[in-house]
């Protein structure tokens, strides 16, 4: 369990969501909406603990679909799964090819299928608004952008500063583990400066608060517990979850800049950068006079 220490926001962000953007994202779920999101799901992937494929539901639709609605428009009118809905295995995938500790595997939730039903709509939502929210460091997980160009932008400045024999500090964080860091009050606390309203709120927290699993040891399933933080790695919803925390903490880094505490590069005295993200992965940028007091900063 998480400790009773924690972060809050006392300033509310710039980026917010406008009336017409909440009112589209907690509209009424729809027939369509649902198949849309089934169909989007891809057919050839390992299935949760309910055993059941994208493939055979999309055979059998005509079957299932109003089963399928009943549940889905429950969870959106209640916020609560249904019991076992919100369970997932955790598969181990190699990193490396000679894994030998724990350390060496990555962490997979394999999802029960109604679950990513629903969390596919909240992400198919949440990315029609996402890109009015998130600054332009991030490159990751938004319209329009790609994984690349943070590092494409990284490279280029780089070059810039050794063509001008500029001295620059350039300073990278990989978040080890960084979905399962997330806590879920500092979470709830970044979605509601971004302008969420509690209906939206709800639906994350009924998400993950219901969430349970069990871990994949040579194939059969330990004893399932309860999760108290993170996001799980496989759920649609993650990554634009965990994009809306890392912008907090741009949004924080800016006001030290603003107050002077940090100074980044100016391009031609008409681009300043100092930090880049993408998707788990930042950098920030400095002038090197001041590299061993910004190093203590960050």
């Amino acid at each position: 369990m998480p400790g009773s220490f924690r972060i809050c926001l006392v300033e509310q962000f710039t980026n917010r969501l406008s009336s017409d953007q909440k009112e589209d994202l907690e509209r009424n779920v729809t027939l369509n909406e649902i198949k849309s999101a089934v169909w989007d799901c891809g057919t050839n992937k390992s299935p949760g603990p309910d055993g059941f494929t994208f493939e055979f539901f999309r055979r059998y639709w005509k079957f299932f679909e109003q089963d399928i609605m009943a549940i889905v428009t429950e969870f959106f009118s209640s916020g609560v799964f249904p019991s076992g809905c919100n369970f997932s295995f955790i598969a181990l995938i190699l990193k490396i090819q000679d894994a030998k500790v724990v350390y060496d595997f990555c962490p997979i939730s394999l999802i029960g299928s109604l679950y990513k039903i629903i969390t596919k709509i909240l992400s198919k939502r949440l990315s029609l608004v996402i890109s009015d929210l998130i600054t332009d460091v991030q490159s990751a997980f938004v319209t329009n952008r790609q994984i690349l160009d943070g590092p494409f932008i990284l490279n280029e400045l780089l070059s810039w500063c050794k063509h001008k024999k500029m001295k620059a500090m350039f300073f990278k964080v990989d978040f080890e583990k960084a979905f399962d860091s997330i806590r879920w009050d500092y979470l709830d606390d970044v979605v509601m400066m971004f302008g969420f309203d509690i209906k939206w709120r709800g639906w994350i927290s009924g998400c993950l608060k219901s969430a349970m699993g069990s871990v994949l040891v040579n194939g059969n399933p330990t004893t399932e517990f309860q999760f108290h933080k993170g996001l799980k790695q496989g759920d649609p919803l993650s990554p634009f979850l965990f994009i809306l925390v890392t912008e907090s903490l741009h949004l924080s880094f800016r006001r030290v800049m603003d107050a002077g505490l940090f100074s980044g590069i100016s391009i031609n005295n008409s681009l300043t950068i100092s930090n880049l993200f993408y998707a788990d992965d930042v950098v920030f940028v400095g002038s090197w006079g001041l590299a061993f007091e910004q190093k203590r900063l960050i």
